[in-house]
């Protein structure tokens, strides 16, 4: 199975449309998306005329099999939890975030979204979550950058049975793997996945800082292609 995974959107309705077009060309067998459609804060990005939220998200509707929500998809359906007074459980300041203008019933399906998925797949599962456990769905503010730090997820994923797990939400230029050597980061390339089990990080979709893309993972050969949109 070809699986198409992207990620990040963050309402960049032009780049949406490119990446979702060549995934059509490339025929793929399903569509993932592992949230924030949502999300535009404009000391980050810089499309405000053509920024737009509901058009992405019907969009994704459309074309994607499987669909997660992110932190700031949680924002806008109202679903954050009240912070605790813990300097490690810090949220990210999503009153940030324009108001993506959604209606009643975009809301209600954002809220209704699950935060994660399993697909069957590679001998065990496949995990698909915005972020890694216990921040699956990003809301707590910062990213894990050493392989220690993924240790929770690991045992998630082995409670779920699954051997792969894909994650969006650090924006990486290229794409990263974590497994038992730790985190190694790679340019946009093709990368025969082994040595399970093994963390993916993929680009966004959103135009930020030249990292945008997204990833074609074949299930069968354990293949992954991560392109790069421009």
């Amino acid at each position: 199975m070809q699986l198409a995974i992207l990620s990040d959107i963050h309402e960049d309705l032009s780049r949406l449309r490119r990446v979702l077009k060549k995934i059509d060309q490339k025929g793929c067998d399903l569509t993932v998306c592992l949230g924030d459609i949502s999300g535009f804060s404009e000391p980050f990005y810089r499309y405000r005329k053509s920024r737009n939220a509901s058009a992405c998200l019907e969009l994704v509707r459309r074309k994607c099999d499987i669909i997660i929500p992110g932190n700031h998809d949680l924002h806008a359906a109202g679903k954050i939890p009240e912070p605790s007074t813990s300097v490690k459980d810090e949220r990210w300041d999503h009153h940030k975030d324009l108001d993506p203008g959604f209606s009643e019933e975009e809301i209600a399906f954002l809220s209704a979204l699950p935060s994660f998925r399993i697909l069957p797949g590679h001998g065990k599962g496949i995990l698909l979550s915005h972020y890694a456990s216990p921040n699956i769905s990003g809301i707590v503010k910062g990213f894990y950058t050493r392989g220690s730090e993924f240790a929770s997820h690991f045992r998630f994923m082995q409670e779920k049975g699954c051997a792969l797990g894909f994650t969006g939400h650090a924006h990486a230029r290229g794409f990263y793997t974590v497994g038992l050597q730790g985190v190694r980061h790679y340019s946009y390339r093709r990368l025969l996945l082994k040595d399970f089990p093994l963390i993916i990080g993929i680009p966004p979709v959103t135009r930020h800082k030249y990292r945008t893309g997204f990833c074609i993972f074949d299930t069968n050969s354990s293949l992954l292609q991560v392109f790069k949109q421009y």
